[in-house]
């Protein structure tokens, strides 16, 4: 039996069982400190990161530190044509189950509007976003012409009033005390109202590996799928109207697995707990091949001249946990990245770089730059080039694209 520092976010049992451990070197003062285990409850089989952060740690993340305000990287503002086909799907499902435009919509982590916009685009006008980032919430003001508020869904004011439809696209597996935003939900839910909730689809990660672990980070500590969501819900006072899975398109052109459904607030006194009896064997099977992506890639760090200085470029998930390698020890490093969010935070006293300086940085001294964006690595490789391109010298630069698995045979829903 093993003995949770955080009891199921769903089912609130406190005995799990040990899946695997995560390991970060992350920026100084991250929340996250130096790691989490994942664990699956023995309860009702949900899969999700034990960690000591609490919900206020974690907040103050989403408000201050937030990737997803830049139109650039983040998420959720429809402004890459793959972040806006997602987001018209999903207008397009919620318009074919909810067909009054009249009601009364929340987009809660409404990131950048997008959703909102597309709603909007259909004929749904009372539309309300609310995000913990300030400049979100400008911007979705900019970008749909609606009601938008800088709130975490557990601090919402209540004058804000109720919703006939309240979003949480993207936003579960974020959320460390689940119980309280599904208790949160209720106080914002008409009676006889409908949630939408949409999480990466924890039952499909071995299907596409991005980088090896990278569905076990920093931010996502909740790990979804049909039965747990399911379950999350009856439990709080909702029925399953429907629920399936999708693949998505990121912008980098890779394919990404996503659960949904769609609830209705009407308790179900007599609802049983449901047991996932597939999920810990696929998450298995995700861990194993990520294992031996990993390996393989510390083996070509390791085959790197050890005089060699070793420069990483990205600064994300993959690299928060490569820096805990072996491979990287006492070895002389560089940290370059392109996000303005990430440039002169440090790790271990490690400042990460702009990355329009490596060049000038290679003058200084010749390193091997290892390029730890695995899925935009094409892009990245060609700004490397051309950042030396009027140099006259030009780097070594190690990719691991290639290791990654291939998806495998599969069938999904469509909308």
């Amino acid at each position: 039996m093993y003995k949770p520092y955080r009891a199921c976010p769903i089912c609130s049992i406190e005995d799990a069982t040990f899946v695997h451990e995560v390991k970060f070197a992350l920026f100084d003062k991250h929340p996250m400190k130096n790691g989490y285990n994942v664990i699956q409850c023995n309860g009702c089989s949900f899969v999700y990161a034990d960690t000591h952060v609490t919900q206020d740690e974690l907040d103050i993340y989403y408000k201050e530190l937030s990737k997803y305000e830049d139109k650039n990287i983040g998420t959720g503002g429809g402004f890459t044509p793959e972040d806006k086909d997602r987001l018209v799907k999903t207008a397009v499902f919620i318009e074919e189950h909810v067909p009054d435009k009249n009601i009364r919509i929340a987009d809660i982590g409404c990131a950048n509007g997008g959703l909102l916009k597309e709603l909007k685009h259909l004929g749904f006008q009372n539309l309300v976003g609310v995000d913990p980032s300030a400049s979100c919430v400008d911007i979705t003001i900019a970008e749909v012409g609606c009601e938008a508020y800088q709130y975490s869904i557990f601090n919402i004011d209540k004058n804000i009033g109720k919703f006939d439809l309240v979003i949480l696209s993207h936003v579960l597996e974020h959320i460390l005390d689940l119980p309280s935003i599904m208790d949160r939900l209720n106080e914002l839910v008409v009676d006889g109202g409908l949630i939408y909730v949409e999480c990466p689809d924890a039952e499909n990660y071995y299907k596409i590996i991005h980088a090896p672990f990278q569905e076990f980070n920093t931010e996502h500590i909740n790990h979804f799928t049909e039965i747990s969501f399911e379950n999350l819900a009856a439990l709080h006072g909702y029925n399953k109207i429907f629920t399936s899975n999708k693949t998505l398109k990121l912008p980098s052109g890779e394919d990404y697995h996503a659960v949904y459904g769609l609830f209705k607030k009407a308790p179900n006194p007599n609802y049983t707990l449901k047991k996932d009896d597939i999920i810990l064997e696929n998450i298995e099977v995700y861990i194993q091949e990520s294992d031996k992506i990993f390996k393989e890639i510390e083996q070509e760090i390791t085959d790197i001249d050890v005089i060699q200085q070793v420069a990483l470029y990205g600064i994300g998930q993959f690299a928060f946990k490569l820096l805990t390698s072996p491979a990287l020890y006492n070895r002389k490093l560089k940290l370059f990245d392109n996000n303005d969010i990430n440039i002169g935070k440090a790790i271990n006293g490690r400042l990460v770089l702009a990355a329009n300086t490596i060049a000038k940085e290679f003058l200084k001294e010749e390193f091997t730059i290892v390029i730890t964006s695995l899925i935009h690595e094409d892009g990245i490789r060609k700004q490397i080039q051309g950042a030396f391109k009027s140099s006259g010298k030009f780097p070594v630069i190690k990719g691991f694209k290639k290791l990654l698995t291939k998806e495998q045979s599969y069938a999904h829903s469509t909308f």
